[in-house]
């Protein structure tokens, strides 16, 4: 019977290709983008699931409450491992790591006719005790990490790195020196990171060699670098909100803070840093759950879209089969086995779908790749979860895209389905086609609001001003506590006519590296609440970025801080008004440790990116923590700029490699997850107007062929082709509009939720409804007029003819 049910199948199909392949580009365009967006999901989820104690690991983060608002990290004090071993065995094994934001490695070499190779890496440099092998799970080959890694001064390499540095060789034995401090010798070469962790890394290196390379590592319970970091794992039957509550008495001897400030250490589960950019990850790259629930309803909603295609298509071609319908059941078939060959042919349909899906998959995966930054793959024959998911798929679009049609057709009475006299099914009065069309519609535009609101924020944070300028403007790094060096050349610097100006800050104005202080205004007699941001730069930093003075003037030159200058943001803390008032005041800063006058007031500018408000700034001097020159340069002439700088920083460091970056792409990195998310919604939101289409295409087909006798009497009486447009458009027109009155509220809740993740943002305006509306009509009515015209064109006494 299924063999006879196949072939009829097959059969029906080819004698209806245009019906077929409008189905099949439809069903495999949906698919398609669900199983990309299934491939996308599955991998985030994956993140560091690959330990064995994934679900036990915890990382120790800080949250802390201050006038400013809550502050979150990631750091903890340095002694804190040592008390966590010695009061809380719970949480055991328990580590150090340390991520140093990159470093300059010199291949030495035993010849002095060779001349030393030299390499920078800018991150995933890490610092890690033995006890590190014994939380986590990374691959290592055949090399004892534990073991290789407990002398002090010694370097593990992944396969990448020592290939790069060592090409041909067998580095296990050669010697590394860091940032012209530390001596590394290479113990073992083990496999390159994971791509699905974050805690990426390029090479392992023994803890204790950090403290050779960061100066600020001391034993102090009220230092804290948030590349400072302490891992656990929890032990079996553990209760983790009894130690989280013991480890925060245990801190609260030793840790000074703030009067009226309030801090709590929390331990955040492993699995879960990947979803939480609140605390931020080595790796950098985070994505919210929300943003994983947005892509999994994009990918239903657009398997939904083109299985609402198919009912459509379907029921418009039930007309043309009710003689077909009425022959076999006269014959003696059944509503049952009626139901059994129409859902057939749907399954039939759905499989060379989900196949070419597969295929198309393929080929647009390096492309997602490439927009995404990831490294997907999947082979179906390997994969059991790829096979049950498209089983899944195949089975739930064969059943909803074919159940209705196949209902529908089923019941047709005999001697209406030979007469070619039936009538279409209708729930609550509505018809059910142009409901799922209002679906379809309202889809569509949901996703058009998205994307215009994402595409709108996101050309927001490049044209917003940001207080400074940050054109041409090259960061260039210098090695820590160095920086005197270079600034005794800074004359060579400006020599050249394509350099404007430089300076020399413990980072540029829009940076995620922040110092925070406490401090003491005016007479010292009030103690403040909160903190402020300490931003260390040289008497040249106004300048080089166009940063407005309110004010008073710039802190003269000087090697340690003397003088201050403030920001807005600080004067309404302290409750000045007039920026003149604040000249002249006393201030204290860096745990009383620096004192000095304010001698100027700044207009506020970021210090970070637009979801974060503009804390108060304290600006002042202090070489020692420079560690980079920021350089203006002309942008016709950069080539020779950057030569020139290169020169004259070689001469300053020359056993060091030179980097640099332009300051706007540092600046855009702060927004590349809401970049991807604006692609992705612009590609799928094309697609999903690409399959509403093609389901409108099948509803006007199916009110064609219903009113074919119609349009036929009302040519005959005279009626234009325009009005017999009009007459099929106006019933969509009322569909756009139904599916315009759902559609905006719905974008409107989801999107201003978004926005609120930033604290600077686009007010979601009338216009952007009216667009995405005024885009959806028309994109209705061009698919409209399409089939419309055809059957105003068509031959009226033709038309009467038919039954």
């Amino acid at each position: 019977m299924f063999k006879n049910y196949f072939l009829v199948a097959v059969r029906t199909l080819r004698r209806n290709l245009g019906y077929t392949m409008l189905n099949v580009i439809g069903l495999a365009l949906g698919i398609t983008c669900s199983l990309l967006l299934y491939l996308v999901i599955r991998h985030e989820l994956s993140y560091d699931t690959f330990h064995s104690k994934a679900d036990r690991i915890y990382r120790i983060n800080v949250d802390k409450l201050t006038a400013n608002g809550p502050e979150t990290n990631a750091g903890t004090p340095f002694p804190m491992l040592a008390t966590i071993k010695a009061s809380l065995p719970e949480l055991s094994p328990a580590t150090h790591l340390y991520n140093t934001e990159g470093g300059t490695f010199t291949v030495l070499s035993n010849n002095d006719k060779v001349p030393a190779k030299k390499f920078r890496e800018e991150k995933n440099v890490l610092f890690v005790e033995p006890a590190f092998f014994d939380l986590f799970d990374f691959p290592t080959g055949s090399v004892n990490a534990r073991q290789a890694l407990k002398d002090v001064n010694t370097v593990l390499l992944t396969q990448s790195i020592a290939n790069r540095y060592f090409p041909g060789e067998n580095p296990v034995g050669k010697v590394l020196r860091m940032d012209n401090v530390v001596n590394l010798k290479v113990t073992g070469v083990i496999p390159d990171a994971p791509e699905n962790t974050d805690l990426p890394y390029l090479m392992l290196i023994d803890y204790e060699s950090s403290k050779k390379i960061n100066t600020f590592m001391n034993d102090s319970w009220n230092s804290t670098n948030s590349n400072q970091q302490v891992y656990f794992a929890m032990s079996p039957g553990s209760s983790l909100k009894q130690a989280e509550d013991r480890l925060n008495q245990i801190t609260s001897k030793y840790r000074r803070i703030s009067p009226g400030e309030k801090e709590r250490y929390i331990f955040q589960p492993l699995l879960q840093m990947h979803f939480d950019d609140e605390y931020g990850t080595l790796s950098s790259r985070t994505i919210s759950k929300t943003t994983l629930w947005a892509l999994g309803l994009i990918g239903m909603f657009l398997v939904l879209v083109a299985s609402i295609n198919f009912v459509n298509l379907a029921t418009a071609q039930a007309l043309r089969r009710s003689k077909e319908v009425g022959m076999r059941k006269v014959l003696g078939a059944s509503k049952p086995q009626l139901m059994t060959q129409f859902l057939c042919e749907t399954g039939l349909i759905t499989l060379v779908a989900l196949l070419l899906s597969v295929v198309f998959a393929e080929l647009l995966l390096p492309f997602l790749n490439q927009l995404l930054e990831l490294q997907i793959s999947f082979s179906i024959l390997h994969d059991p979860q790829m096979l049950l998911f498209l089983l899944a798929v195949l089975v739930a679009v064969t059943f909803f895209a074919g159940f209705y049609p196949a209902l529908v057709i089923s019941g047709f009475q005999p001697i209406s389905a030979l007469k070619s006299k039936v009538a279409t099914a209708r729930v609550a009065g509505l018809s059910l086609r142009r409901t799922l069309v209002v679906v379809q519609f309202t889809i569509c535009q949901v996703l058009i609001i998205c994307t215009i609101i994402v595409h709108n924020q996101m050309e927001y944070f490049r044209s917003a001003s940001l207080g400074f300028d940050k054109e041409a403007i090259v960061n260039i790094p210098v090695p820590a506590g160095k920086a005197g060096d270079l600034m005794a050349l800074r004359p060579q610097l400006e020599s050249h006519s394509a350099v404007k100006s430089t300076s020399f800050a413990i980072a540029p104005p829009s940076a995620n590296i922040d110092m925070n202080s406490s401090f003491q205004y005016d007479d010292f007699s009030v103690d403040r609440n909160f903190s402020v941001n300490l931003k260390l730069a040289d008497e040249n930093y106004l300048k080089t970025f166009s940063i407005p003075l309110l004010a008073g003037r710039m802190y003269e030159k000087s090697d340690t801080m003397q003088e201050f200058v403030v920001n807005e943001t600080f004067l309404q803390k302290v409750g000045v008004k007039d920026p003149q008032e604040a000249i002249g005041k006393k201030l204290l800063v860096n745990g009383g440790q620096n004192e000095g006058k304010i001698v100027g007031v700044v207009k506020n500018y970021h210090l970070s990116s637009l979801r974060n408000e503009i804390p108060p700034v304290v600006m002042s001097t202090m070489t020692q923590v420079y560690f980079y020159l920021n350089a203006k340069i002309e942008q016709k002439n950069a080539k020779a700029a950057l030569a020139h700088l290169q020169n004259v920083w070689l001469t300053a460091y020359p056993d060091d490699v030179f980097y640099y970056e332009f300051f706007d792409d540092s600046i855009a990195r702060f927004y590349e997850e809401e970049q991807r998310q604006a692609h992705l919604f612009k590609v799928f939101s094309f697609i999903a107007i690409v399959i509403g289409c093609l389901g409108l295409y099948g509803l006007v087909s199916f009110m064609v062929a219903q009113r074919t006798k119609e349009v036929g009497v009302r040519k005959v009486l005279g009626a234009s082709s325009a009005s017999i447009v009009g007459l099929f458009s106006a019933d969509f027109v009322k569909l756009v509009l139904i599916a315009f009155v759902i559609a905006g509220p719905i974008s409107y809740y989801f999107m201003d939720k978004w926005l609120q993740d930033f604290s600077y943002r686009i007010n979601i305006g009338y216009w952007v409804f009216l667009a995405a509306g005024a885009l959806t009509l028309l994109i209705a009515l061009t698919t409209v007029s399409v089939q419309a015209l055809r059957a105003a064109f068509s031959n009226p006494v033709r038309a009467l003819k038919t039954e």
